[in-house]
């Protein structure tokens, strides 16, 4: 009897374990299969082609994505109605969030300007340094 008991114990803890890993099985294949059947190809209006879809980002004017080829931002009002649709695509909310971003490009530009003849200033400033001091050396050894 208590063999019998043994044998259906250990019986039970093999389908479980089975059963966890036929679960973690499925979820790897899930996972694996659903880009692929999600991912769907766009074209725009003015002709750009992206295949393999999968988007990253909504934002009023735009959307960012991945695809086959890499990753972008596509503004809405490129891509066909049923998209734009998908993504409430409003005109004037799109109006806004492109003036907006257009407005954080160029102050982003400007720091980055800033920043790069900082940066040369620095260079030329070490440039100027170093001859010195190998002057400096130079004379100093004679």
């Amino acid at each position: 009897m208590f063999r019998a008991l043994l044998i259906l114990a250990t019986l039970y803890d093999i389908l479980k374990i089975v059963k966890v890993l036929f679960l973690v099985v499925l979820a790897l294949a899930l996972a694996f299969f659903s880009t692929s059947l999600f991912a769907e190809d766009w074209t725009t209006t003015d002709g750009t082609n992206y295949q393999n879809v999968r988007v990253v980002r909504v934002e009023d004017d735009a959307v960012t994505i991945l695809y086959k080829d890499g990753g972008a931002l596509v503004f809405l009002n490129k891509l066909p109605p049923d998209l734009q649709e998908r993504f409430d695509y409003d005109p004037v909310k799109a109006k806004a969030a492109a003036e907006a971003r257009a407005k954080a490009d160029a102050e982003n530009a400007q720091e980055l300007q800033a920043e790069i003849q900082l940066a040369n200033k620095l260079k030329r400033e070490q440039q100027i340094a170093d001859a010195n001091s190998r002057t400096n050396s130079a004379a100093q050894s004679h």
